[in-house]
């Protein structure tokens, strides 16, 4: 496993990058080596992922792959909040956000669009629109206390209402959660062979059926899993210690870093999973991982930092500035555009895309 992929030769930046600071280095230089390393942790975070999902369903595939996914984000959340790096941890939540749903969804349809069948099945038209709509659900939710901030004088309903939207989004998840394991997991899985779905589109030529080589025993693939998270935890804190002087030492604002930098470190898994997924004509996969990273990160991460700060003491909560939050809206309703008609291609992949480069370039200024 760890010879089939080139992103694990960065492995060796993972000790290099625990050592730096003890030997001295610049804040800048261990912040550099701790992305380095975080990027090929997070590739094995998935690839292992994907070894455990082979000994499952494929409904279960697609949800571990978006949950291990995120481990990296809320690690270095959680890091982050730790050091009560408050404005990090909502630019970076928000930065995944945008990151899985314009970078991730932009890339998976560039790949996936170069051949002749574009349409996705019904089935899954339907879960795409229902990730999309849980989404701008959960964008709902950050949008209200915006809204109030600027109707209301006084700021103390803020961390009550932020505590009340974040338990009413968890108990959602929770009920997605159900929804896509057990009342309708038909609608996140291949259909039958003979599926009257199917038979609209025309079987391509050059299509390859794959199959995934089981290279990890079910046990195996835990294991790796807990390795991961544990030296992903360790370079988060080394991370989030260094990232304030690192900006500073760059010249870039603290916001680009955490909205832009720090999502693509975290999101290499989701990525290099979804393209790979698209370039096989698997776009069920691609945006299973890609949507559903995007809404477990809405409904669950955001909230459960909300949570977790309400517990630890920091006071973290759902107003993340006009800014940011004008920027997600925006950015879930074109997503939701370009699921809703059922189709992707690399036209919309290249909006996408453009979009996502347009949002980093206004945040250089923000």
């Amino acid at each position: 496993m760890l010879a089939g992929n080139r992103l694990y030769v960065l492995l060796v930046a993972v000790p290099v990058a625990l050592a730096a600071k003890p030997l001295g280095c610049s804040d800048g230089v261990v912040f550099g080596l701790c992305c380095f390393g975080i990027l090929p942790l997070a590739a094995l975070l998935g690839d292992a992922t994907e070894q455990v999902a082979l000994h499952t369903n494929e409904t279960l595939s697609g949800l571990l792959n978006a949950t291990f996914g995120n481990a990296t984000e809320l690690i270095v959340a959680i890091c982050a909040l730790n050091r009560g790096l408050l404005a990090v941890v909502q630019t970076s939540l928000l930065g995944s956000i945008l990151s899985n749903t314009l970078l991730v969804l932009g890339c998976a349809c560039l790949a996936g669009g170069r051949r002749s069948r574009e349409r996705l099945p019904a089935h899954l038209q339907v879960a795409a629109i229902s990730n999309a709509a849980l989404l701008q659900i959960a964008v709902l939710g950050l949008l209200l206390p915006t809204i109030m901030h600027y109707a209301k004088d006084d700021m103390d309903f803020m961390q009550p209402l932020s505590h009340g939207i974040s338990i009413g989004l968890l108990l959602l998840y929770l009920l997605y959660i159900y929804f896509q394991l057990f009342t309708h997991h038909f609608l996140f899985e291949a259909p039958l062979e003979g599926d009257k779905s199917l038979q609209d589109q025309e079987p391509e030529e050059d299509e390859e059926d794959e199959e995934d080589e089981v290279l990890l025993s079910f046990s195996g693939g835990l294991l790796w899993l807990g390795i991961a998270t544990v030296a992903i935890a360790f370079l988060s804190e080394e991370l989030t210690g260094a990232l304030e002087p690192a900006a500073a030492a760059w010249g870039l604002p603290q916001a680009f870093v955490g909205f832009c930098l720090l999502p693509i470190v975290g999101n290499a898994a989701e990525h290099s999973t979804a393209i790979v997924c698209a370039y096989k004509q698997k776009m069920d996969l691609a945006l299973g991982v890609a949507l559903g990273s995007s809404t477990q990160i809405a409904l669950f991460v955001i909230p459960v930092m909300v949570v977790i700060g309400w517990v630890i003491q920091q006071p973290l909560d759902l107003f993340f500035g006009p800014f940011p939050t004008a920027v997600t809206f925006l950015s879930t309703n074109l997503v939701f555009m370009v699921v809703q008609n059922g189709e992707t291609n690399w036209l919309e992949g290249a909006m996408l895309l453009f979009s996502y480069a347009i949002i980093c370039f206004s945040f250089l200024f923000y």
